[in-house]
């Protein structure tokens, strides 16, 4: 049956008992009063309770308590979600799973922006111009949620929120070190923040070094900047203006005595910037956003390999050009109307060019351009005091697909004064990249007796089609008077027509028959499960956070299963012994996985970290971190292994 028709059938059913629900009716400020407001999931506030999707935050306190270091790894702290290190420069982030290094499930935005690189596609955890410091935080969608942000919020969205300027009024400071002969870290951040009038401004600076994983050619320094603006225009306007860099330089390759022939070790340079320009204006009624926003990203990475064996051939000599640019500028705007007492419209659209320059990605030096065009409307309609009803579709289309939309339909039912019932069945699309479509890749041989001969290894499929989702919820989000807060979510969804790398021959005088990859539509997956949160604030001095992933999952092709792990936990706890120590502690474990683009079958991890903090005085305070106190373990590659890091921070401000 059509996903459409199962919805309307499901809504109507439910519609159906409405009418019994009358005897434990409560206001609707009574039973929102205290809830926290989310963003992402409709582009309307709501509260938690409200919410017409699974949505997991993290808030400062659960960032400063966990003591990281990497923006990547706070995810760890929401069920479900999967962290690795392809190298200790290369975060990867998924959503139960089918995760490689450039990832393409999961739509990623900073205040809104999206940072999805439209060359290889994923997000440059480590090069982000983002420094942790300046999050106020993080909300997550745990399931499709293109029909508000488009294709590629496949299986999540991410929305990474800064705090505003006027929240960091003076300066603040803090260094991280480590005395371990690895991973030897040393990071340093420098905030100042000033007040003029109706204007609030904040300049962060940051440097993030370490030497990754002992085994690996994977060390890496990094330095961004961040600046922040933000202007109030009369009663009900403001202005917000970003800009950001970040430079990197990162190990890459593998030395002589691993075997590689031609990834060999050498250093790769990225630069990272953004531009963000936003407009918003809030009336009695309604709420209006124009963004317009820029994201580059430029890697610098070529070199000569020396002279290798290649299929029975000696001293086969070329040059690798690795080199490539690629950015996104968005306009986008958006628009919110209260409609009566009971009708909310969101409603808006963008414009959006990806640019792509690599002559390893397209085999040649020009820019190859994609534009996409999206318009999106959603209704939240209250049937009574006790029915939500939540609306919406994405209609959207680019020059590497057709017009396609992606729909969502949320019930919800309130009852008992702090619990909601949620239904949500939800459609989206992933849209192939460029590499996927045009890519071409060929290397050009010098070849002993043989001259100069052509090495194609991947050609694009301009015939390719989207990945598909369906996905259905049924979730039970609790606040109760005693602190506590849960989150309850059974959910099913299947994904057909995987984009995946299919082998084609090509004859290769003198090397004969070669295998070339293309993209192809192949294999389906369908995943179930349980996921389970809880939170804890109801103390002054306690806070706990914690969740846990059940997943069942079925592909056609072996290697997808394997990439979701059967089981993933995590419990957080945050105890403050008086105004001047505070302790926290962290475990997080994960099942059996094998990454999609790994080598290795990556056994059961579990990681235990603690926090020990000191405020001085009100000027200076000091931390103590220890990180992966249990067993080494393995990550990504066997060769990754997680040592035990213990380091030292001191911060303060003035």
């Amino acid at each position: 049956m059509p996903l459409f028709c199962r919805i309307f059938l499901l809504t109507l059913a439910l519609m159906q008992l409405s009418a019994q629900a009358q005897s434990d009716a409560t206001t609707t400020d009574d039973f929102f009063a205290d809830s926290p407001l989310i963003l992402t999931a409709s582009r309307m506030a709501k509260p938690l309770l409200e919410s017409p999707a699974s949505v997991s935050v993290i808030d400062r306190e659960m960032i400063e308590a966990s003591g990281m270091r990497e923006v990547a790894d706070l995810f760890r702290l929401v069920p479900g979600f999967v962290v690795g290190y392809h190298g200790g420069q290369s975060p990867v982030v998924t959503y139960h799973g089918l995760g490689r290094e450039f990832g393409n499930k999961i739509q990623v935005l900073i205040d809104g922006r999206s940072v999805f690189i439209p060359s290889f596609g994923g997000v440059p955890w480590s090069n982000l111009p983002l420094l942790i410091e300046d999050i106020e935080r993080i909300e997550v969608i745990r399931g499709p949620n293109a029909v508000t942000y488009g294709a590629n919020a496949f299986l999540a969205t991410i929305n990474i929120i800064t705090r505003h300027a006027a929240e960091d009024i003076g300066t603040s400071y803090s260094v991280t070190a480590s005395d371990n002969a690895n991973p030897d870290i040393e990071d340093s951040y420098l905030r100042i923040g000033h007040q003029h009038g109706a204007v609030d401004w904040r300049l962060s600076l940051g440097t993030f070094s370490d030497g990754g994983f002992a085994a690996v050619n994977d060390s890496r320094r990094t330095s961004k900047a961040n600046f922040r603006m933000d202007l109030g225009a009369g009663s009900n306007q403001l202005w917000t203006l970003q800009l950001g860099t970040s430079d990197s330089r990162a190990g890459r390759g593998f030395p002589p005595s691993s075997g590689a022939t031609t990834d060999i070790e050498r250093s790769e340079e990225v630069q990272n910037s953004y531009f963000n320009l936003q407009w918003e204006a809030v009336w009695d009624s309604s709420t209006t956003i124009a963004r317009l926003t820029h994201t580059q990203q430029e890697v610098i990475d070529h070199f000569d390999p020396g002279p290798f064996t290649f299929n029975g051939i000696n001293n086969v000599t070329t040059f690798i050009d690795f080199d490539r640019v690629s950015n996104r500028t968005d306009l986008e705007f958006i628009q919110t109307d209260d409609v009566g007492d009971s009708v909310r419209l969101v409603y808006g659209g963008s414009l959006r060019q990806d640019k792509v320059k690599s002559l390893f990605l397209l085999n040649d030096n020009s820019y190859h351009n994609v534009d996409t065009q999206r318009v999106f409307g959603g209704i939240e309609w209250r049937i009574d005091d006790n029915w939500l009803l939540d609306l919406g579709v994405m209609l959207e289309d680019s020059d590497l697909t057709s017009m396609e939309d992606s729909p969502r339909i949320s019930l919800i039912r309130k009852f008992g004064g702090n619990h909601a019932l949620r239904l949500v069945a939800s459609a989206a699309k992933r849209n192939p990249i460029l590499y996927e479509h045009d890519g071409a890749t060929e290397f050009m041989a010098n070849v002993p007796g043989f001259g100069t001969v052509i090495v194609p290894t991947w050609m694009g499929n301009s015939d390719i089609e989207p990945e598909d989702i369906e996905s259905y919820e049924i979730g039970l989000h609790s606040q109760l008077a005693s602190g506590f807060e849960t989150d309850i979510k059974l959910f099913s969804y299947e994904i057909s027509k995987h984009i995946v790398a299919a082998e084609t021959e090509v004859l290769v005088p003198p090397f004969g028959l070669q295998d070339v990859d293309t993209s192809a539509n192949a294999e389906s997956s369908k995943v179930r499960g349980v996921e389970i949160g809880v939170g804890y604030t109801g103390h002054e001095k306690v806070g706990f956070n914690a969740g846990f992933s059940l997943v069942d999952a079925k592909a056609t092709n072996e290697n997808f299963e394997k990439s979701i792990p059967d089981y993933t936990a995590f419990i957080s706890v945050l105890y403050r012994i008086n105004r001047k120590h505070e302790v926290s502690s962290a475990f997080y474990y994960q099942d059996e996985i094998t990454w999609l683009d790994g080598t290795s079958d990556v056994p059961i991890s579990r990681r235990l970290d603690l926090r020990y903090s000191y405020h001085l005085n009100n000027e200076l305070n000091i931390e103590l971190i220890g990180q992966n106190l249990l067993e080494d373990f393995e990550d990504y590659e066997e060769e990754n292994v997680h040592d035990q890091v213990i380091y030292l921070r001191l911060s303060g401000g003035f």
